[in-house]
């Protein structure tokens, strides 16, 4: 019972990534070459959006809140100086 566990562990962990086990990456070296750290960063913000009467109602997309239907607005980031 015990290697039956352990081989089923194993191919769950294989069948859940890419071959090599590395994330694929978003853009092609090429594309992250052009772009400024600025841009770069940009792409890869984590953008939220909430109710302004609702702040517990966190939604990855624009749109209207479940509760009081306001439109949801994008949530503000601030960035320490660097």
């Amino acid at each position: 019972m015990r290697i039956f566990v352990v081989l089923l562990t194993v191919l769950l962990l294989t069948a859940c990534g890419n071959q090599d086990g590395k994330p694929e990456p978003s853009e092609s070296m090429a594309d992250a070459m052009d772009d400024t750290s600025k841009e770069h960063a940009d792409k890869h913000k984590d953008i939220k959006y909430v109710c302004p009467m609702h702040p517990e109602i966190v939604r990855d997309k624009p749109g209207s809140c479940p509760t009081c239907g306001m439109y949801l607005v994008k949530k503000e980031i601030k960035s320490e100086p660097q």
